[in-house]
């Protein structure tokens, strides 16, 4: 039989399930603690979604395979069900765990919220037994034994896997497990393979994939009904039940009718409906907006919205992993492994539709033909992947232009105040004199820059986004360096001198205005002189001197050797030079073209151009659009408001060069 250890789906960090049982005869009312036992080491039988096969996983329960630093800290949760995203499910903490003859015990403490005292009372008396644990593994570390006449499932052995949580559950899948002193149970038999169910909440926590598990082990045929068992499923379901129903009415804003839904005992699917047809009715009376556009839930309680932005995070967090930094929310981990068909259906199913794996396919086309959760999913990964792009990205005219905000699309006047007039001497009993404040108007106007790609219906049946996700993850970049480039043209134009400005109908450098030298040269200790001597005699418009110092020399690439070397940035290949210009920060972009160079002090100084955006919106904005008529394909564009103009000539200095 071969035996093989390779990596399996399933990235460290994604959270998988594994059940056991305890008895309640270690309950300590005093201390609010009980033992219970949480692995045997037994095997699961489970469903692989990206293979579509089952298999056996079996937990390898020893010192070295075990890492039990979280559930060994003392502070590991104790959850309801293994919802972790809200503190409201915790119940207690995992006081000791240990292992033991290949089995895994723990003392739990709980709480004593008052909210969660019945069940605690129900695991007291023993209405609530089961234990399952939440763990990770290393996907490197799983041994892979198949089954030689490939009639029976292949077996995976955990080698290297860490538990980080234990939750109470309704219906245990380690068989074996129980407390020190219950009686172990007869061997389970598997049951016959049925066809893998479209939604279940253990789906989305399964190992080898996020989309999940297949059903539990069943016990033998001939084995008594478990009362306890019954009770506990019974007492479990009813709880659901009452949270679901109270989950939906906070989420269409319909708190005052959970009690009654409530009592009247009927389902939340049945409650979601009257929800729904109350706020369409109310909407009919009043003329309010369409309820539909409220968040539905399904039996999860999930919000899709909220599920929709987690595997947004996770598409943008595969293709730039940096992103996973500094998420507040670890829920994306969850989807992580998800196909987009699989998310798509995720989704549909929170929404109350059924979907069978088996009819995906039709579900994916009647997706991109109708209005769907896709166009939603798209544009919010694709802005996250812009946004992150644009905040790595740093264009150089950023540090020569000053920021200014632009409120909207009109032209935007820049003052240059000529200072406040002279002060003069107020004698004894005197008048303060008025005076005036020169100014001058220069006008710089925001813009809408756009671009489209097309999302076609294969990539979407195929699995594939790759062109879009290399397309959102370059596209921040993509956007500076546009910017860049409409920076430097700015700068650039009219052969170096700039654009035209108001005050003195003429280009921004020139020679009567005293900040272009009369012809060009190299850089040199002479020519750098008489640009430091320019730009400090500048006068205000009342004619005062400014004592602008430079701290910026910017050249393109041809002066690159020149500007590090006169700036001290490089070792001096003369014997006895000293760098004079030591306080200027040297900057190379390859968009000031030829032997041009300039010199300019701090831009909130004297600034000589501006950027900006519209209502402070920095990054661009990716929108999807539902299929257009004609096309077979999604529109996926890129929107981005962007204002760059302009405005003074004091604080700067041209040379062209040579």
């Amino acid at each position: 039989m071969a035996v093989e250890t390779e990596a399996r789906k399933a990235p460290a960090g994604d959270l998988l399930r594994r059940d056991a049982s305890f008895a309640p005869e270690t309950w300590d009312p005093d201390t609010r603690t009980i033992e219970v036992v949480w692995t045997t080491g037994a095997d699961v039988r489970r469903y692989d979604w990206w293979t579509e096969r089952y298999y056996l996983e079996r937990l390898v329960v020893s010192d070295d395979a075990v890492d039990m630093t979280r559930l060994g800290s003392g502070a590991a949760p104790v959850l309801d069900s293994h919802q972790r995203w809200g503190l409201d499910t915790q119940i207690g903490v995992v006081q000791r765990a240990w292992l033991e003859n290949g089995t895994g015990k723990a003392v739990l403490r709980f709480g004593e919220r008052e909210e969660i005292q019945g069940l605690i009372r129900d695991i007291a008396s023993g209405v609530i037994r089961n234990i399952s644990v939440g763990y990770t593994y290393e996907p490197d570390q799983v041994r892979v034994t198949p089954d030689p006449t490939k009639k029976e499932p292949e077996l995976r052995e955990l080698l290297r896997w860490q538990p980080f949580e234990l939750s109470f559950v309704a219906v245990p899948a380690d068989a074996g497990s129980g407390t020190r002193g219950m009686p172990a149970p007869g061997p389970a038999s598997l049951p016959t393979p049925p066809a893998p169910p479209a939604h279940h909440e253990d789906i989305r926590m399964s190992g080898s994939n996020p989309a999940g598990n297949p059903p539990a082990n069943t016990p033998p045929v001939n084995e008594a009904p478990n009362a306890d068992a019954i009770r506990a499923e019974a007492a479990k379901a009813e709880r659901s039940r009452i949270a679901g129903i109270h989950s939906a009415c906070r989420t269409l804003g319909l708190q005052e009718q959970a009690e009654k839904l409530v009592e009247e005992g009927i389902s939340v699917e049945t409650a979601q409906s009257r929800l729904i047809a109350e706020l369409e009715a109310r909407a009919k009376v009043a003329g309010g907006p369409d309820p539909s556009s409220r968040p539905r839930v399904g039996a999860s309680g999930d919000d899709p919205a909220e599920v929709r932005a987690a595997m947004a995070t996770a598409i943008a967090v595969r293709t730039m992993p940096g992103l996973a930094q500094g998420q507040e929310s670890m829920r994306y981990r969850e989807f992580l492994r998800m196909r987009p068909s699989d998310m798509l259906m995720e989704l549909a199913h929170l929404r109350g539709e059924r979907v069978s794996p088996r009819d995906r396919q039709d579900f994916l086309e009647r997706s991109f033909h109708t209005s769907s959760d896709f166009p939603l999913l798209l544009e919010n990964a694709g802005n996250k992947m812009l946004e992150a792009g644009m905040a790595l990205a740093n264009p150089s005219y950023r540090r020569i232009f000053a920021y200014r905000p632009f409120n909207d699309f009109k032209a935007h006047s820049f003052l240059t105040a000529g200072d406040f007039p002279a002060l003069e001497e107020l004698g004894e009993g005197g008048a303060i004199k008025d005076g005036t404040i020169s100014e001058k108007r220069e006008r710089v106007t925001a813009k809408t820059y756009a671009k489209a790609i097309a999302v076609t219906r294969q990539m979407l049946v195929n699995d594939d986004l790759g062109a879009f996700t290399d397309f959102g993850s370059m596209i921040g970049r993509r956007v500076a360096d546009f910017e860049n480039a409409m920076a430097y043209a700015q700068l650039g134009a009219n052969s170096g001198a700039g654009p035209t400005l108001a005050e003195g109908n003429t280009t921004l450098f020139a020679t009567t205005r005293g900040n272009r030298a009369a012809s060009g040269a190299a850089i040199s200790e002479t020519t750098l002189d008489a640009a430091y001597a320019g730009i400090i005699e500048h006068t205000s418009l009342d004619g005062l001197k400014l004592n602008l110092r430079p701290s910026i020399l910017l050249t393109g690439s041809a002066y690159r050797g020149a500007a590090l070397r006169y700036t001290r940035q490089i070792v001096a290949t003369e014997a006895g030079k000293v760098a004079l210009y030591t306080d200027l920060e040297p900057i190379v972009d390859a968009n000031v073209t030829g032997n041009r160079w300039y010199l300019f002090p701090e831009p909130g100084a004297a600034p000589t151009f501006v950027y900006g955006y519209v209502n402070g919106q920095s990054a661009p904005q990716i929108r999807v659009h539902n299929p257009i008529p004609g096309r077979d394909g999604m529109q996926v564009e890129v929107v981005h408001d962007f204002a760059v103009g302009a405005i003074g000539w004091r604080g700067a200095w041209f040379n062209q060069g040579a």
